[in-house]
Parts: structure tokens; sequence; C-alpha cells
């Protein structure tokens, strides 16, 4: 294999990062088991390249040894000090000074990193003047807010690129930056980097090291494209968030508890009559509740993350009774459960859960959850909103910032009194703020300290015909205990993991098979 110079520029300022509570250079991150920068430089092989990673001096004041502890990180490590700049990584690449001209280069970012067979892009990359490493298909950086650099493609090779801005509405299906870009050697690099930063007609406020590509191009230069397997973007705090949520819900196990025995009967109801239409026009041929997630059907997924109980009601379609075994999979979860059929169509969930009515005892406590998700929580916090008898009830929140929601909009969320956990209101199906990824988002379980406490605000939403879209939802029908002087407050769990649709699952498989190649 030849020796190859990798670049890793890493002398931005990381402000957004800054703003958001990060302190010191985003490379520096721990991500995973590993800081940020370590990803970048383990996706090559130490052995045959030689590494020259730039910042500047500013970073030092966050950290002394910032060389040393760099230079530690791999054989053959160089780091260039660079003074304070706006000019973007071809800027910074530009300055290695002491780097063999005619040697292969790459440069990669430093917030990016995938998986992929190295010598094979190796092979690629070294029979074109330069090569782009892409991502294309389904990965979760393509439904985020953060944009890459997007080409043409035509037999493998480049025809044309945008940074920033795809070509078409749907850019999953466009080959897309990794921020991995090499070139036949140091010179090419040069010329067209000094090129590109004495141009006037710059439209990005960065020299991206993606733009050299384009006048390549015109030069008849040959451009590969090589695709990669996965594709990890670290680039803005969401992505950051996103990638750490994923991380620890694949490598921290859930503990189980045994709650503490108050003498009150626990009931667990769970609706679970939806038709799965999402699933079923993408292709499923099974009831959604008993789609497994890791080998264990979704319903049992949800039941088995929440406070134990002690019984449970479960309310499938009469349809998928009949089709599927559905009274098997739940009686081998629960001695303790029954199963009532829903036989006609309903008016929404609270109309479904009312079904069970004759079931459940008012004086027990309740909650209800839907049957497509997975709580991670503290269990200390909730057992202190059950042992504070001031409380009447609790809806279980998330805040979604690392979370990929298409559509905030058709989600319910709480008002809170300020500084507080009390609700004053639950709005349906609209956002409360210009930042709903910080609001009180709510996941879909509900807990009554009194059962006939709901009863009440679902008979009282039917009376009045409060309707949101044309269907009665639990979340709703509290707000008339609200205005009755009930105290429900909001309980936020530390991870919320929906399986509510098809593209829910597919982010769910493409994290879970990532963590699996880690490992």
């Amino acid at each position: 294999m030849k020796k190859i110079n990798v670049v890793i520029p890493m002398a931005g300022h990381s402000r957004r990062f800054n703003e958001a509570g990060y302190f010191g250079p985003k490379a520096l991150l721990t991500v995973g088991n590993y800081k940020m920068i370590e990803h970048v430089i383990n996706m090559f092989d130490p052995t045959f390249c030689h590494y020259y990673i730039v910042i500047n001096k500013k970073q030092l004041e966050f950290d002394k040894n910032l060389i040393i502890n760099l230079e530690s990180l791999a054989l053959n490590v160089d780091v260039v000090l660079i003074d304070s700049h706006e000019f973007g990584p071809v800027y910074s690449a530009l300055q290695v000074k002491n780097i063999n001209k005619y040697e292969g280069l790459i440069i990669s970012y430093c917030d990016f990193f995938v998986e992929w067979d190295y010598e094979i892009f190796l092979r690629q990359a070294q029979g074109s003047d330069g090569c782009i490493v892409s991502f294309k298909g389904f990965h979760p950086a393509s439904f985020g807010n953060t944009y890459y650099a997007y080409m043409k493609v035509k037999d493998g090779r480049m025809l044309k690129l945008r940074e920033k801005q795809s070509f078409t509405t749907d850019r999953s299906e466009e080959h897309a930056s990794t921020g991995i870009y090499y070139f036949k050697n140091f010179e090419i690099f040069e010329k067209y980097g000094k090129e590109l930063l004495v141009k006037e007609d710059k439209a990005l406020p960065e020299a991206y090291v993606s733009l050299l590509y384009n006048d390549m191009v015109r030069d008849d230069l040959s451009i590969a494209i090589h695709e990669v397997r996965k594709f990890v973007c670290l680039g803005t705090p969401y992505d950051y968030e996103q990638y750490q949520f994923w991380w620890k819900f694949f490598t921290i196990k859930q503990k189980k508890y045994k709650e503490n025995k108050r003498g009150i009967k626990r009931i667990g109801l769970i609706p679970m009559a939806g038709k799965g239409s999402r699933f079923r026009d993408y292709g499923y041929r099974v009831a959604k509740p008993l789609i497994k997630i890791s080998d264990t059907p979704m319903v049992i997924r949800t039941v088995d993350s929440m406070p134990e109980q002690d019984n449970w009601i479960f309310l499938p379609r009469q349809e998928d009774v009949d089709l599927y075994p559905i009274n098997e999979t739940l009686n081998r979860f629960s001695d303790d459960c029954f199963i009532r059929p829903v036989k006609q169509h309903t008016s929404g969930q609270a109309d479904t859960c009312m079904l069970a009515e004759d079931l459940i005892d008012n004086s027990a406590e309740l909650i209800i959850a839907s049957a497509d998700y997975e709580h991670r929580y503290n269990h200390h916090l909730w057992q202190s909103i059950l042992n504070d008898l001031s409380i009447d009830g609790a809806i279980w929140t998330y805040r979604s910032r690392s979370m990929i929601l298409k559509d905030p909009e058709k989600f319910a969320y709480c008002k809170v009194k300020e500084g507080g956990v009390e609700i004053e209101e639950i709005i349906e199906k609209k956002t409360i703020s210009d930042t709903p990824h910080l609001d009180p988002l709510v996941i879909g379980t509900f807990w009554y300290r009194r059962a006939g406490d709901f009863k009440d605000a679902v008979k009282d939403m039917v009376a009045n015909n409060i309707l949101v879209n044309g269907e009665h939802y639990v979340g709703t029908s509290i707000n008339y205990l609200i205005k009755n002087r009930k105290k429900f407050v909001i309980f936020d769990i530390d991870q919320w993991i929906s399986f509510g649709d098809p593209f829910e699952l597919q982010v769910l498989e493409y994290w879970q098979e990532h963590f699996l190649n880690l490992t």
C-alpha cells in the first residue's frame, strides 16, 4: 500500500457547539467511547498514513497540552498551529508546509466519520485525479437539518457539485459528500485551492474543499465517487446529540426495578386497535403490534419498558386477533392480562380505552400507553411522583432535540407553569413555541392516581364534542381535569424510541447495525 498524507483541518471555531453549551473544540468532544478526532483518525490505516492536524492558536487556551495530546493519537502525527481565521478548511489545509507535494493526499473534515473498506477506496481513488467519498440512500444524516455537498454522477464519475444545495427535492437519492476528499497529490490541491481563495464571486462564506472539484472537472480531470456503507455526521450539536442518543440506547441497558408496593391496585391499559396502515402500505404482512424489534414484538418492547403493573389490559383489533397470534404473544408476557378485542371503529384513542371501562376500578391507579414505542426513564424520579400525594396524574414527555421529527405539528405538547413541571394545558397537533425540540412533547403515556378521573374526563370530552382532527385524544381530555383543579405534572423521560412508522424503524435498524459493527 502506498503512503498517503491525511490533512485534518480542525481550526474551526465550534461556535454552534459553544452556543449550545459545549466547551472547547468540537473535535475533542467524546463520541461514544472515543473523542471525535479519534474516530476520524481511525478511518485510515496509520501504518501507511502521515497525519497533519491543523489547529488554531486560540484552541490552546482550552488545552495547553493539545499539541502533545493530538500527536499521541497515532503514529506519524504532525500538528500544524495557525492563526485563527474565517476563510474555511481550504485555507487551513494550505497552511501545511512540510508535506511531500507529489504523494497522495486525503483531506478529511474533523466532524464526520464513515464505515467503509479503506483499501477498496484507495484502489479506486488512486486511479483518478481526485475522489469524493459519498453517501446515498437511507442514512439518518439525510433527514435532519444539516446539508452537504451534492453531486451529479455518471458512471462513477462526478459531473457537477453543489455545496449546501441538492439538485432534486429528494436529497437522500443524490450522492452527498462525507467530508473526505482525495487528491492525486498536494500539488493539485494547492493549485485549485489557491484559485478558489482569490475568486471574487464566492457564493458561500467559507472555502469548502468540495468546491475545488468543479474546477477540476472543468479542466478535464477525472473525479471518482466512492460510496460508503454508513455515514455519521457530527457537524452540529443536533447531529452530535443524535449519535449520543443512539450510542446510549444500544450500549447502556435500562435497569429493571421492582416498584415499591403501596397497597394500591395498578392497571396498565394498552390500546392497540389502529390499522397500522403505513406498515401495510410499506409491505409488512403482520399486525403492527407484532412487528419484531430486535426479535421482540413491538407491543412487548413497549410494556416491558414501563413500570410494573398488577394487571394489564390490551385492546387489539378483532381482525388482528383472528389473523395473528396476538393472544399467545400477550399471554406469554403476563398471566395477569385481559385481552378485549375491538370490533368496531372508534372515534380515537380515548374512545378505544373506554371500551375497557368496566374492567377498571375507579380507585385503581391507571397508566395508558400506545403499543409502538419504548421508554427509558429515571426510576427514582418516577417513584417520587408516585409518592407525592398532591399529584393527581402525570403525562410522560420527552424533549426531542436528538430526534428526527419530520413534522413537529403531528405531536401534542404540554404548557407548564413557568419554571416548574405542573401542566397548565395540553395542546394537540400544534407546536407551542418556535423551538418545539425543547418543549415537553407528549409521547402517549398517561398516568392517573385515580382511574375514575380518566373516565370522567373522557365522558366530559365526548359530551361536549371536543375533537381534534375528528378524534378524541386522551391528552385533550386531561384539560378537563386541570380546569377542575386536578394537579397533573410532566414526567420527562431520558429516552423515547418511537416505532410508529417504517421510517422510524429504519432509523433504529440503521443505528443498530452501526453499533453492532463497532463491537
